[in-house]
This record gives C-alpha cells, structure tokens and sequence, in this order.
C-alpha cells in the first residue's frame, strides 16, 4: 500500500467514533433519548448532607483526617495495620469488612516521601496525565478540540491542588486511570497495564479497568496482553487476601461494621456525586447536573480508540454509585472526575454526528 494511502486510512481509523454506523433512525431515536434525559436532569435536586461533610466516622471526623493521622502514625514509626485498625476503632469507623481499611500503598509512599514530596508526586502524575491525553488525541483531533480536553483533563482532577484531599485514594486511582486510559489508547498496552496496577494497588475499585483492558486484549485477539491483564487479576486477588490476612486478626467483635453496599440510589445519585467532586459544583444548580450528563454523552463521539475504554469505565462507576453506593460513598465519583470532564471537549462533535446522522448528510472526509 502506498505511504500516502496508508497515512489517510490510519487516519480515518483513529477519527472514528462509536457513532459511525447510526442509522438515520437510529440517530434520531438517540438524540430524543438525549434530549429527554437532559430535561430529567432539570429535576434533579441536591440532597441535604451530600458534600465533605457525609465522610465521618462519629461525626466530628472525618476519613480525610483519618488517613492523614494514619500516614503519620506510619512515618513515624507504627505499623500500617496497626495504626489504621487503631484509627479505625477509636473514630467510629469500620474495620468489617476488612475492604473498609484501605491498603497500606498509599500511606507507605507519604510515610517514606513525607507530605511535600506526596503532593509534588500527585501534582506530577496530574500534569502527565494531561500530557499523555494531549498526546493521545494528537493524530486524532483537531489541535481545539484536544488541547479543551487536556484542559479539562486537568480540571478534573483539581483536587490535587489541594493539601487536604491529597491524601484521597480515589484520586490517586482516579489520575492513574486517566493514564492508563490515555496510554491505553494510543497502542501503549505494557505502560496502561503498569499505570492500571498501581491504581489497583491503591483503590481496589480500579478492578472494572482492569476488566475492560482484558477484554479488548480479547477481542483483538493480542494473546499476550490478555494474559497479562488476566494475571494483573490474579495477583491483585492474592494480595488482596494478604491484605485480609492481616485485618481480620487485629478486628475486634465491638469493632464497627459497614452498613453494606446496597442502596440502590437510582440514577440521579452518580450526577449529584460528580458534580459534588468535581469543578461543575461551582455551577448553579439543576445546570451542573444537565452539564455531567453531557459530560458522558460527548464520550460518544470521542475518537473510538478513546471512548471504546472511556465509556465502559465511566459506565461502570455510574453504575456502582447508582446501584451499591451510599449517600457516604459519593467520594467514589472522585475515581473517574479525572477523565469524564474531558467528555465536555467532544461535545460539539457528538452534536454534529449525531445531526448528520439524523439529517442524512455525510460528514466531510
């Protein structure tokens, strides 16, 4: 195949998007659908009690302060479990299931780097991560459309300016994530599983992405990286059995236990919970919920290389809030408020491919 005839395929196959093949029916039917649950977010209003306040143990203590307690009960010479069970116990928090202590990654890194040196390590890790989607939407997108999604790449995950919040391990994970999504993308397989393990080894909620990258591992048929994927898996269950190990022992039967994770919310609940993490909070409301609907609907017409990881890991958080989170566990939305911003920068495109679609008029090549 000649250069120039390869360069322009490889081309049309990255500009791409998970809209191509609508029907004009089909169209039609999706921005009715759109319309309508834009409208249902109008209705949305906020709940008394959502915010920072929700995250207590007692009620006089939060989980932010807790892990920072923790982190310097660890620097300064006290185990990880012991502290954290310590903590745990003398605060009201749980320590059943033992998934209610967190892994002891995180507190290791602030114990071993102390706090300046954490903060400049997760400011770093939000600035590549927004480099590394700039250089993934490159041979993608025009240079507006790519540079509004490195931006709001950065926006999402704001909280790392934050001194306090430095210390969420959602936001850890969440920033890997967006890495590896990136990385991902762009055909860097071995460097997304690496980024998709170090996320794991921080928030065990990061499981869902290690799931999708198997999946398209299997899908395309690249047998070595489904098997690296798979094996991710597999040691990530032997160390979370570690980590049991070393809970249960130190749990007490007056120790808390969880409520459990079935609130079944319902739908609304994932749009309050990413707006309640995330820079649309400082929009009025009922608009900031309409705005993280669009927010996900612009991921539709992303570049499919992007929006075929993008939506699936966004979908499956939105369910895990919406069906097993409770009001306190809103902090869950912290893990994808990193990526799902970014969705905003491919909205207009969204927009335009779906009005052709419906319209029937063939975009221009």
């Amino acid at each position: 195949m000649p250069n120039g005839l390869l360069a322009l395929t490889l081309r049309r196959q990255h500009n791409a998007t998970m809209l191509d093949t609508l029907s004009s029916l089909q169209a039609r039917l999706l921005i009715v659908v759109i319309v309508l649950l834009g409208a249902w977010t109008l209705t949305i209003q906020p709940l008394s009690g959502s915010g920072g306040a929700a995250i207590t143990g007692d009620g006089t203590y939060s989980d932010i302060r807790l892990y920072h307690d923790i982190g310097d009960a660890v620097a300064n010479g006290e185990g990880y479990y012991h502290a954290a069970i310590r903590l745990h116990r003398a605060h009201g928090f749980p320590t059943r299931p033992f998934v209610t202590v967190r892994l002891p990654t995180l507190a290791w890194i602030e114990a071993a780097l102390g706090w300046p040196a954490t903060r400049a390590m997760l400011r770093a890790l939000l600035l590549i991560t927004a480099l590394a989607w700039y250089a993934m939407l490159r041979p993608m997108t025009r240079a507006p459309e790519r540079i509004a999604a490195t931006l709001l790449t950065l926006g999402g995950g704001a909280m790392a300016a934050s001194d306090t919040l430095m210390v969420s391990h959602e936001l850890w994970a969440g920033v890997l994530i967006a890495l590896a999504s990136a990385l991902l993308a762009r055909g860097h397989v071995a460097a997304a599983i690496v980024a998709a393990a170090c996320a794991l080894a921080i928030r065990e909620l990061a499981v869902p992405f290690v799931a999708i990258g198997a999946y398209h591992a299997w899908r395309g048929g690249h047998r070595r990286a489904l098997l690296a994927w798979m094996g991710l898996l597999v040691a990530y269950a032997a160390a979370l059995m570690v980590h049991r190990a070393m809970v249960m022992p130190l749990s007490l039967p007056g120790d808390a236990v969880s409520q459990g994770w079935d609130a079944l919310r319902g739908p609304e609940a994932p749009l309050r919970d990413i707006v309640d993490v995330s820079l649309l909070n400082l929009m009025p409301r009922p608009w900031c919920y309409l705005a993280a609907l669009l927010a996900l609907v612009g991921f539709m017409g992303a570049p499919r290389p992007l929006a075929r990881i993008a939506l699936p890991w966004l979908g499956s958080i939105v369910f895990l809030l919406a069906v097993f989170a409770r009001p306190v566990n809103f902090y869950w939305a912290i893990l994808i408020a990193p990526t799902i911003l970014a969705g905003l920068a491919f909205l207009p495109r969204t927009a335009h491919m779906l009005a052709a679609a419906a319209l029937k008029r063939p975009l221009p090549a």
